[in-house]
């Protein structure tokens, strides 16, 4: 950063700012105020002579008192993460430079740290600094949690975020602020990035477990579902399956898009029969040296011969090679094999219809490909709107302001 003259540099308040307009894994966690920016003699920006961030940097300082065993491994784990030295006890991992993909490769080394207390996802949001996390892991409260409290406070009617596929409830923190204090949210953990993973079979497995959450908290009281992508189908079967049972005000569909094409049933790749041995070698030789040789077997099960046609095509077309990564939650592999398992229970899902009142927001990137997008009013008379968001991407839309001002209206 340069700052204009005259002008005083606020780290704290810049990372602030960011936040409200960037995704998170987007907002630097150190920020170094330069009297000017070095170029090269060209006038473009000279990357490599940038100066390396101080190790601890806006402030941030060791340990303010001595830590408990837990919480020293705790602190390192994240200190690791965060590129710092130490980081204090009661400092909030996000706000010191933490996103979502930090967050994913801090589970793994918990995990590896504290097997027999199996820490998930939503215990690192719930519990955001050394000391109220270490505190959780000491008395064993972790490993059940299946919501995050985004805000835990406000008066008005609830509003309960459904995750996307492979991403968790911080992606909807920038909307969560733009809310405000009085509007509660509670969102969801990604079934993929837990546990629960391993017994689900279908769709409604899934939603199934958010309506029961539901149904316990605003059973006669009034609320709002909020789905981005895949979320906006597991947000429409939890409201199916509560019917009248809660008062839904609407369901917010977020850039909700139908199955891949290249997995859409009945889309038959043209494979010859050399290729197709060719690929299926490349598959065995692959599998066997896999870290989730048998994950993946029990996909490669479940699959009929339709989907695992289109898996070889998918293969071929690929940029990169298969990974052999996993099978930590922020591997390639694992997010891989989540996807292909999630198109399976996609394509076994059939929506049955259900008027309840929903509103869409669509991504205008998304709309000038050609997406495909799910067309609610196939499910449901009570489509109310339809609102295009220019500009920005299916990645995008949810971190959009415009997006923001609009659900904040439509609330």
């Amino acid at each position: 950063v340069v700052t204009a003259a005259g002008a005083e540099f606020d780290p704290t308040a810049l990372r602030a700012e960011l936040a409200r307009r960037l995704p998170d894994y987007m907002v630097p966690s150190r920020i170094v105020a330069l009297d000017r920016l070095p170029l090269t003699p060209n006038g473009k920006l000279d990357r490599a002579a940038l100066p390396e961030p101080a190790p601890l940097a806006e402030g941030l300082s060791g340990p303010s008192r001595p830590l408990t065993p837990t919480e020293t491994v705790v602190a390192d784990i994240w200190a690791k993460a965060l590129g710092l030295a130490a980081i204090p006890p009661d400092r909030n991992f996000f706000e010191a430079g933490a996103n979502s993909l930090t967050a994913l490769r801090v589970l793994t080394a918990l995990g590896t740290a504290f097997p027999e207390r199996s820490p998930t996802i939503a215990d690192i949001f719930n519990n955001q600094s050394v000391e109220t996390l270490a505190a959780a892991l000491t008395a064993g409260a972790v490993g059940t949690a299946q919501v995050v409290r985004l805000r835990a406070t406000g008066d008005r009617p609830m509003l309960y975020c459904f995750p996307g596929l492979m991403v968790n409830t911080r992606e909807y923190a920038p909307l969560v602020r733009r809310l405000g204090p009085d509007q509660p949210v509670t969102g969801f953990v990604c079934y993929s990035l837990t546990d629960a993973r391993k017994s689900v079979v279908s769709v409604e497995d899934i939603a199934a477990r958010y309506a029961e959450i539901i149904e316990k908290e605003s059973a006669g009281r009034p609320c709002t579902m909020l789905g981005w992508s895949w979320g906006g189908v597991l947000a429409y079967e939890a409201a199916r399956m509560l019917g009248s049972r809660i008062d839904l005000s609407f369901v917010g569909m977020l850039d909700v898009c139908d199955i891949d094409v290249s997995f859409a049933v009945g889309a038959l790749p043209v494979l010859t029969p050399e290729h197709r041995r060719h690929l299926q070698e490349n598959v065995a030789s692959w599998l066997e040296r896999s870290p989730m040789r048998a994950d993946w077997e029990d996909l490669f099960r479940r699959m009929d011969p339709e989907l695992h046609e289109q898996f070889l095509a998918y293969v071929a077309a690929a940029p990169d090679p298969l990974p052999l990564d996993g099978p930590g939650v922020g591997s390639k592999e694992y997010e891989l094999w989540t996807f292909v398992d999630n198109t399976l229970l996609y394509r076994r899902y059939r929506a049955d219809k259900f008027d309840c009142p929903i509103r869409v927001w669509l991504a205008g990137r998304s709309v000038e490909r050609g997406l495909n997008h799910v067309d609610w009013g196939r499910y449901s008379n009570r489509v109310e709107q339809v609102t295009v968001i220019p500009y920005v991407t299916h990645r995008e839309i949810v971190d959009s302001t415009m997006f923001h001002d609009s659900f904040a209206a439509s609330l």
